[in-house]
């Protein structure tokens, strides 16, 4: 994601855009005009140290982005961790605790729900394995074997590859500083 930010920003001729690889609190950062936090749940629960820091680092608006009730599951995990991990996939969006949160620092803030589509390319459908055995943490060639079949009746042939389709619903929370 790193790499495909950078890759939009030089695109776009802008000069003043820091892309900063690093967890939360790994290094110190200067104030931005900007900050922008989407979708790392961690950093958004009430409590977090980037929630309390965030509005002393940004010097004109904060931006977060939390999933929302009512998208694709992006990777059929209630139906996978059963079958593969023999554990059930329970998902929490996320959002309402991020606003009790947002609420909790007295900012002003405004929430946009927003949809939009999050589809997954891959070149090839042993790529699409390799992703969700990598991402599930799965080994052997019993679990690769029902993958290829499962994925090859979810995903759609996109040109010579494949496409894992996805509506997404989150929530836009904002507030300028």
């Amino acid at each position: 994601m790193a790499a495909a930010l950078r890759r939009a920003v030089a695109g776009g001729g802008l000069a003043n855009v820091d892309v900063v690889e690093a967890a939360w609190g790994e290094r110190p950062l200067a104030a931005h005009d900007v900050i922008v936090c989407a979708h790392v749940g961690p950093l958004l629960r009430p409590g977090a140290p980037f929630l309390a820091e965030v509005g002393r680092l940004a010097r004109r608006a904060v931006v977060l982005v939390r999933d929302a009730p009512g998208g694709d599951d992006k990777f059929f995990f209630p139906e996978l961790y059963p079958l593969l991990l023999g554990r059930t996939y329970s998902r929490s969006s996320g959002h309402t605790e991020t606003l009790e949160a947002v609420r909790a620092l007295g900012v002003k803030h405004t929430v946009t729900p927003i949809a939009y589509r999050s589809d997954q390319p891959f070149d090839s459908l042993e790529e699409a394995c390799d992703f969700w055995m990598a991402y599930m943490g799965l080994e052997g060639d019993g679990p690769r074997a029902y993958l290829r079949q499962f994925l090859a009746g979810r995903l759609r042939r996109d040109g010579a590859g494949w496409l894992a389709p996805f509506r997404k619903r989150a929530v836009v929370i904002a507030w300028n500083v």
